[in-house]
């Protein structure tokens, strides 16, 4: 049976994850490239000498966005999958929590692709850990849904993490494409359904 990875939590205090917060409000704003510490600085209330107690450079802030989110993100899966008794209702929720309001500032800001391309590109070893911590995720999910009869995979030859695999694939691949975020969520839900149904014993 697939168990779920648990890569190392760095949960960042309160301080912290204000100034992330404010971060990302700020790249979603100017993008990435043209966002200087001293703005991070004025959207978290502090001076930059301060903020510079908390954070290296920005590169570091990348990254850290980059932790938060997939810790955020495999706490939210989990409990979006033990939620919902019908497997695509379950993914649909699972779906929508994996974006989390992240998914939405990202496809609403007019710098939505360069947002994208600094976490794979400043983050490609923290994004391949909170991936693979993910697909086991939804891989053992689907193996206890196997395990009572409640899904079938027949159809993967029982590989549940292949399938677990494509799940997030495509559904990165429906962001990446989508040209707002209503489109991204409807897309997303229609993902869900098809997975569920395709899923289910005959």
């Amino acid at each position: 049976m697939t168990q779920p990875l648990t890569p190392t939590e760095t949960r960042p205090d309160g301080k912290a994850l204000g100034i992330l917060r404010a971060a990302f409000e700020v790249f979603a704003r100017y993008g990435v490239r043209r966002t200087s510490m001293q703005d991070i600085a004025r959207e978290a209330g502090m001076s930059r000498a301060a903020l510079y107690l908390h954070f290296r450079n920005k590169d570091d802030i990348v990254q850290s966005l980059a932790r938060h989110y997939y810790d955020q993100a495999r706490a939210d899966v989990r409990a979006a999958l033990a939620a919902h008794p019908d497997p695509a209702a379950a993914l649909d929720a699972a779906f929508a929590a994996q974006g989390g309001e992240g998914a939405r500032l990202i496809l609403t800001s007019p710098h939505g692709a360069e947002l994208l391309d600094a976490k794979q590109s400043h983050c490609a070893e923290i994004v391949a850990e909170g991936e693979a911590a993910l697909a086991a995720i939804y891989a053992a999910w689907l193996d206890r849904l196997a395990g009572e009869g409640r899904v079938t995979l027949d159809a993967a030859e029982g590989d549940t993490r292949a399938v677990a695999e494509t799940m997030l694939v495509a559904l990165h691949g429906l962001k990446a494409g989508a040209p707002d975020y209503d489109s991204y969520r409807a897309s997303a839900a229609r993902l869900a359904r098809l997975f569920g149904q395709g899923l289910r014993p005959r």
